[in-house]
C-alpha cells in the first residue's frame, strides 16, 4: 500500500493530494530510537555473532542509550502544557508566522533592512543620503512634538514623493541620452573634433 504522504506522480490526477506529515520531536526521537533498537536486534537475531558484530554491538549500546534518555526528555515535554505552548509558538514563528514576528521586533522600522551587497557604489551613497535625511526629517518633526501616526502617515507620503521624483529623474535622463545617441549617430557627429 502507497504512503499517501508520498508525492503523487504528475500525471495522477485521480484521489486527494495530502500533505506531508510533519513529525513532531516525539516522533523523531522514538523513529530514531526504533532504528537503532531494529539494528540491534538484527544482529542479535542472527545465528552466528562475528567479532564484527560484537563491535557494533558495543557501538551501538551507548547511541541506544541516549536515543532512549532522548526519547524520554522528549516524552516528559510532549505532556507539558507550557512547552507545548513554547514549542507551538516556534513552529508558528518558523513557518507562516514569520513575516509579521519578525516585523513586531522591529522597533523604529516598518520596513526589513535594506540588502545592500546587491546595490552598487552610486545606489548605495544614496541609500544612506536618503537614510541620514530620513532621520534629520524625523528627528524636526518630533522636536515640533508631531504625532507618530502623524509622522508616519507624512513619512509615506514623503517616499511617495521621493519615488516619483527619481522616477521623473530617470525619465529626463533617459531622453538626454536618447537624444545624445540620436547626435552620435548622425554622420556629421564629431568632424569638428577630429580634426587636429
Amino acid at each position: 500500500m502507497r504512503n499517501p504522504a508520498d508525492s503523487q506522480a504528475e500525471d495522477d490526477d485521480e484521489g486527494p493530494i495530502y500533505e506531508p506529515v510533519k513529525l513532531t520531536p516525539y516522533d523523531r526521537r522514538r523513529n530514531e530510537l526504533r532504528e537503532l533498537e531494529a539494528k540491534r536486534d538484527a544482529i542479535l537475531a542472527q545465528d552466528e555473532i562475528t567479532d564484527k558484530d560484537r563491535q557494533r554491538l558495543v557501538v551501538l549500546a551507548p547511541l541506544i542509550e541516549r536515543a532512549q534518555q532522548r526519547f524520554d526528555r522528549e516524552g516528559e515535554r510532549a505532556r507539558d502544557d507550557t512547552f507545548r505552548l513554547r514549542r507551538g509558538i516556534d513552529d508558528w514563528r518558523a513557518d507562516e508566522g514569520r513575516e509579521e514576528y519578525n516585523a513586531k521586533r522591529r522597533k523604529v522600522r516598518l520596513h526589513p533592512n535594506y540588502k545592500l551587497s546587491v546595490l552598487t557604489p552610486d545606489e548605495k551613497k544614496e541609500y544612506e543620503r536618503d537614510r541620514r535625511s530620513d532621520a534629520n526629517w524625523f528627528k524636526r518633526l518630533r522636536d515640533k512634538g508631531v504625532s507618530e501616526v502623524e509622522i508616519t502617515a507624512a513619512y509615506a507620503i514623503r517616499l511617495e514623493e521621493r519615488e516619483k521624483a527619481r522616477e521623473a529623474q530617470r525619465a529626463a535622463n533617459a531622453e538626454e541620452d536618447a537624444a545624445e545617441a540620436e547626435l552620435r549617430n548622425h554622420p556629421n557627429f564629431g568632424i569638428m573634433g577630429s580634426a587636429q
